[in-house]
């Protein structure tokens, strides 16, 4: 899987000498922006996303099924259970 460079919007264009809580808000926006184009490209190719709910490590299928996993010493994923 390759991945492209991250396209940000002028919106988010950072400008010499503005406020740091500005810049950092800028900052902010465009990394979710970027998360939810990066989970809906991979949803969209059929691949899962990985993500902790609370103390559980999730694995999420391109169809919205969810499981605990554990990553076991070898690297594979070893499933808990459905999460509903």
């Amino acid at each position: 899987m390759t991945y492209t460079q991250p396209q940000i919007d002028s919106d988010f264009n950072i400008i010499p000498g503005e406020d740091i809580e500005i810049r950092a808000r800028k900052m902010a926006a465009a990394g979710q922006k970027q998360v939810a184009e990066d989970i809906a490209r991979l949803k969209a190719m059929g691949e899962p996303i990985h993500y902790m709910l609370g103390h559980k490590l999730v694995r999420e299928e391109a169809n919205g099924q969810k499981f605990e996993i554990e990553i076991q010493e070898d690297g594979s994923e070893k499933i808990i259970g459905e999460i509903l």
